[in-house]
């Protein structure tokens, strides 16, 4: 007989939580420059809280990994194999949170990631054929479809645990959609 998990009158907890990538949580982990709000992405946590999940923020491998200070880059500047040893390090602790959680009955809704990004992207990436060298002599980026490094390397690891989430990405180039597509994952989940 197995340990069944029961909320008491004492114990508010909506048994849900949704994955972010950190930058949602704290804008301060951004490359310089990129920052579109002063502190969090606040839609973001409005929508959890109005729905009763809980936010649990993934660490950011490009601040740790290249620092604060770090230049803006692409996904071919990071495809590298110390960045994905580094980000599969990092993808075994999020996916720990996930197995105690589901093992505890918890729903993990999903995982959000940020639209354009060279590592947390869950949907699009950012992508440049050819820069190499100078940094001011590199052209703009572009959008593509597929994830990047660090989402990649989640997926993986919670595949080799038999664990399937859903990725989605939030885009702050469209907030309205992106809120619209997190409602929709959260709408799977409305019943605990």
């Amino acid at each position: 007989m197995g340990w069944v998990f029961k909320v008491s009158s004492r114990d508010a907890r909506g048994g849900k939580v949704i994955i972010v990538a950190h930058c949602l949580l704290n804008q301060n982990s951004r490359v310089y420059g990129a920052a579109k709000q002063a502190a969090l992405v606040r839609e973001v946590v409005e929508l959890a809280y109005s729905r009763g999940v809980g936010l649990l923020q993934m660490p950011c491998p490009e601040l740790l990994y290249a620092g604060y200070r770090r230049f803006w880059s692409v996904k071919e500047q990071y495809d590298n194999p110390g960045y994905r040893r580094f980000c599969r390090k990092l993808s075994r602790q999020v996916a720990d949170y996930v197995e105690e959680y589901l093992k505890n009955r918890v729903k993990v809704v999903g995982v959000v990631g940020v639209a354009g990004s060279p590592s947390c992207g869950a949907l699009t990436t950012a992508s440049s054929s050819e820069w190499m060298g100078d940094p001011r002599k590199a052209s703009s980026s572009t959008r593509v479809g597929g994830m990047g490094v660090f989402i990649n390397e989640l997926v993986k690891e919670l595949e080799a645990r038999g664990i399937k989430l859903e990725f989605t990405e939030y885009d702050y180039r469209d907030s309205s959609k992106s809120l619209g597509l997190l409602n929709k994952l959260l709408d799977k989940y409305s019943e605990v």
